[in-house]
């Protein structure tokens, strides 16, 4: 069950403000309306344990996997009831096959698979929208198959950049390990031998002033780093921080490039697979606000939508927003003229996952001897503070 805040008026024009609980934002809607309610706004709650770090979440290989099996049972002729069994039979992750037999309980129940699928809470947005594009049409093992490829496309991103991270984060576990045994088993032998030494250089008496304060706060500078992840977590769910945190990633020099590429990829591979799938326009915008995990851009996306609606071609409405390279402009307006933007799209998602990989790479060679040269003067300054004053001990007794 999600919660949703929800403002109304009766028929006395009385504001009434509220929680409900529901499977999907519909039904709570629906429960609302049948209390004769007239709706001001209804919206998912977020509390600070509702926060995407404490849910289950399906992977795309997940996704890619759902949407296979299930294209090719359906293709083959089979109903959707009899195929979600077959699937829950052959699937051996527990969390995948906890959720398919919520997705199976809820279809024999007599919903659809677009409404089973919300109700689970874990499918993201654009598939149960592409799905239940798919049941309208009567083309869903098409669909399905579409999503398939998507999915596959966006774990191979992924998986890129995991690989790509790898070597920036074990450097940094490296530094914290060096940091905790120099806590543990260095620090109280050069604190004992320090201590009664007051002609201290001035960096070993700041090393000892921090150390010491570390040990004697530990606790608390644990919670409090905890505290710090969680809030920002939450903040960033928050509409008006995400908007300004995403505008400054698409300003900073170094990300700027890495960013931008994968937008565009997923961008134009995204509107391929909804205009083969034969998707409005209209609701494809709606469903890019979403996918492109970016807020800043997600603003500019419902500018375009509302241009288009205006009469504006979507080559033109894209340049005004100033969304993309000309390059990928360019390409859609010859899409557009010529009627194959279907086939420039999926050619400008090609063209950009190859930059995505290059972006992705020489955004970790820039970060790799960064991170190295930090490690390198934490040590360093390390060792000065400590083997200074032995120096100066041993000059003395000569």
């Amino acid at each position: 069950m999600k919660k949703y805040l929800y403002k109304a008026y009766d028929e006395n024009f009385n504001i009434i403000k509220g929680v409900i609980e529901e499977d999907d934002g519909d039904i709570a809607e629906e429960r609302l309306r049948d209390r004769g309610l007239k709706l001001i706004y209804i919206k998912e709650k977020n509390d600070i344990f509702q926060l995407k770090l404490f849910k289950m979440t399906l992977s795309d290989e997940n996704l890619s996997d759902f949407c296979g099996q299930i294209a090719i049972i359906v293709n083959s002729g089979v109903s959707i009831v009899r195929g979600l069994e077959i699937l829950y039979e052959q699937t051996k992750k527990k969390n995948m096959k906890k959720v398919i037999q919520g997705v199976l309980t809820r279809v024999r129940e007599g919903r659809t698979l677009t409404a089973a699928m919300e109700a689970a809470g874990v499918f993201p947005r654009l598939l149960t929208d592409m799905v239940r594009t798919g049941e309208l049409s009567g083309e869903i093992d098409t669909i399905l198959f579409n999503m398939e490829s998507y999915y596959k496309k966006e774990a191979s991103v992924k998986t890129k950049i995991k690989s790509a991270s790898i070597y920036p984060v074990l450097i940094l576990v490296v530094a914290i390990a060096m940091m905790a045994f120099f806590n543990f088993y260095i620090f109280g032998e050069v604190e004992e031998l320090f201590k009664d030494n007051t002609n201290l250089p001035a960096i070993t008496k700041l090393l000892l002033i921090c150390m010491d304060y570390i040990n004697n706060n530990m606790l608390i500078i644990t919670i409090l780093i905890f505290a710090i992840i969680i809030l920002v977590i939450y903040a960033k769910t928050l509409p008006k921080v995400r908007y300004s945190y995403d505008k400054i990633l698409l300003k900073l020099p170094i990300i700027r490039d890495a960013k931008m590429n994968i937008m565009t990829a997923r961008f134009t591979r995204t509107m391929g697979i909804f205009l083969k799938s034969a998707v409005p326009m209209l609701e494809i915008l709606d469903n890019l606000k979403y996918i492109l995990g970016n807020e800043f851009a997600a603003t500019k996306i419902e500018n375009v939508k509302r241009e288009i609606i205006n009469g504006n071609k979507i080559a033109d409405s894209l340049e005004n927003e100033k969304m993309f390279e000309p390059l990928v402009i360019q390409m859609i307006r010859v899409g557009e003229e010529t009627g194959k933007l279907e086939e420039m799209l999926f050619s400008l998602a090609d063209r950009y996952d190859i930059r995505v990989e290059t972006s992705i790479s020489r955004l970790t060679s820039l970060v790799e001897p960064v991170l190295t040269l930090l490690i390198g003067l934490i040590v360093g300054t390390v060792i000065v503070a400590v083997t200074l004053p032995i120096m100066q001990m041993s000059q003395g007794l000569q």
